[in-house]
């Protein structure tokens, strides 16, 4: 036999705010909370209050690195999508990135 296993199982939800599945977020409940899981990589365990007020920070934090000007919402349903950010400026008298001099 190979390098062959079954791993699991597991129970995995989807994360839906405001009626739209937060993309890369899923979650897991736990005793007093839950577990999220961003991108598949990277998890924190929030309570459900922790959850309630961090939930739309991370989802307006994943659209506006996805392109979009916030996660929909009430006053914004459809999100417009946002110039790229041009390039990195540094702060006092570093360098720019890549340079080499």
């Amino acid at each position: 036999m190979g390098d062959l296993a079954f791993i699991g199982p597991f129970e995995r939800h989807e994360v839906v705010l405001n009626g739209r599945l937060v993309p890369h977020l899923s979650s897991a409940p736990i005793d007093n909370g839950v577990h999220l899981t961003l991108d598949d990589r990277l998890g924190i365990d929030l309570t459900h209050d922790e959850a309630e007020r961090f939930i739309p920070f991370l989802a307006d934090t994943i659209a506006v690195t996805l392109g979009f000007s916030c996660f929909p919402c009430d006053e914004v349903p459809e999100p417009p999508r946002t110039t790229p950010w041009g390039r990195m400026v540094p702060l006092g008298d570093h360098p720019p990135f890549g340079d080499t001099d």
